[in-house]
């Protein structure tokens, strides 16, 4: 349950410098240094008494294997330590692989991503940006909206029970897990989790995959050409190719169900890392993922309404209920089957998030003497869920990551479906209708 946020970094990146910031930023995020006291009735949070962990591999370091204690990406242990560790490995010189890896009960991605803003603004000796709560606090929708939802596209429906309607739904439908894949690279070819030939420094947990400037903005325009936005072209991208994936592995899938992500601050919000994320599951049929174009009409008018009915936030309130009983809570997260069968998380312009209080050149961030010049992230792979997607834009660029269970799924699955996920969302993306009286005149909003 660890997600990753990884940047690329060039310059003479001072290691020791980094981690004294680290923990200056950790100063003033409670949850980061704190760690857990055990009790299976009720589990809580000590007082904040330990420092993130902080790893280095320079070019030529000795890298631990996955048998020692200080293998990099070894779980996180919040009831021992900290649950955050940064790990920088040198690939290349002066080419550096700046990666936080944070426990998810510490902090969501959006806070992870404030935290690392912090950590180089620290680096650079400047103050982080100031935690914020804003005069205007959002409007908590509950029934009917103000902006009444648009036509559903065809084959699409409104739930018509409502949030009870769609509990229920919920708990009728078994998501498909992603197969072991069809295919296998060798180790060391393109794309797979493996460094370049040559380079130091452990092999990363996952994959990421870029597109180009011109590729993101053209995903896009047209997404909000045809109303929809990046992520619900991303949460169709990732239905079509694990459909597509499962068929080809021998196993097809019936049902694929999607975790969305959402934020349940106020916009504005900037406060000590904790998390205040809600979730949403997107149910289709591998019938109904064969239409790019509908699909992703049908996706971006379910993320509306989930949105408008608060649907993350319900959620949360079933599972408060539950809560009440402990054991059955236990229960639940033990069952042996998926609650879905990939997690998809979208962040969006990543650099608003992060608010790094140093210096600029475009969209790159320059803290001290290095510059930034790239930002992924992942999503936790939680269990029976085997896939998890993210997606990042810094400097005009989208980046996906994907992290998968390995072990069950194949080595070689992460590149695959990567690839596989890449080509999907310029496909979908290529097939929405657009109508030139819709076009919109400049780049849309970045938080997709």
């Amino acid at each position: 349950m660890c997600f990753f946020l990884i940047c690329t970094v060039e310059g003479a990146l001072d290691t020791a410098r980094l981690a004294r910031a680290l923990h200056q930023a950790a100063g003033r995020h409670p949850l980061v240094r704190s760690r857990i006291a055990g009790c299976w009735w009720r589990p809580a949070w000590r007082e904040p008494d330990s420092d993130p962990e902080f790893l280095a591999y320079p070019s030529g370091a000795r890298v631990p294997a996955p048998d020692e204690p200080s293998f990099p990406w070894r779980p996180l242990d919040i009831r021992r330590s900290s649950g955050v560790r940064m790990v920088a490995i040198e690939r290349a010189p002066d080419a550096w692989e700046v990666v936080l890896m944070v426990q998810h009960s510490v902090c969501d991605g959006l806070a992870g991503t404030e935290f690392l803003g912090d950590v180089w603004s620290h680096y650079h000796g400047s103050q982080p940006a100031p935690f914020r709560t804003p005069t205007r606090v959002a409007r908590r929708v509950s029934g009917t909206s103000a902006t009444p939802l648009p036509a559903p596209p065809a084959g699409s429906h409104e739930p018509p029970g409502g949030l009870r309607g769609e509990t229920a739904k919920f708990a009728g439908f078994i998501p498909a897990m992603v197969a072991r894949g069809p295919a296998e690279i060798a180790p060391g070819e393109r794309g797979s989790s493996r460094p370049p030939a040559g380079s130091a420094g452990p092999n990363v947990p996952f994959v990421t995959l870029g597109f180009t400037r011109e590729q993101t903005a053209s995903i896009k325009l047209r997404a909000a050409a045809a109303g929809a936005s990046l992520n619900d072209v991303a949460i169709a991208a990732v239905m079509r190719a694990v459909a597509a994936w499962n068929e080809n592995a021998g196993h097809p899938a019936r049902q694929i169900r999607i975790t969305m992500p959402a934020s349940l601050k106020p916009p504005g919000t900037r406060a000590a890392a904790c998390n205040e994320m809600g979730y949403a599951f997107l149910d289709r049929t591998a019938a109904e993922c064969r239409n790019p174009a509908d699909l992703v009409g049908s996706v971006a008018f379910a993320s509306r309404w989930i949105q408008e009915h608060r649907a993350a936030n319900a959620f949360l309130e079933t599972l408060s209920i539950i809560d009440r009983f402990p054991p059955a809570f236990w229960l639940l997260t033990r069952i042996p089957l998926p609650l879905s069968t990939a997690v998809v998380s979208c962040i969006g312009n990543v650099g608003p998030r992060m608010r790094a209080n140093v210096p600029r050149d475009g969209g790159c961030d320059l803290p001290g003497d290095v510059r930034i010049t790239a930002v992924a992230g992942v999503p936790p792979i939680r269990p029976g869920t085997r896939l998890g997607v993210g997606l990042v834009i810094y400097d005009g660029r989208l980046h996906l990551t994907t992290a998968c269970a390995a072990a069950v799924v194949g080595g070689s699955a992460q590149f695959l479906l990567a690839e596989s996920i890449r080509a999907e969302i310029l496909a979908c993306a290529d097939a929405l209708p657009q109508s030139p009286d819709r076009l919109p005149t400049g780049m849309p909003d970045d938080d997709a």
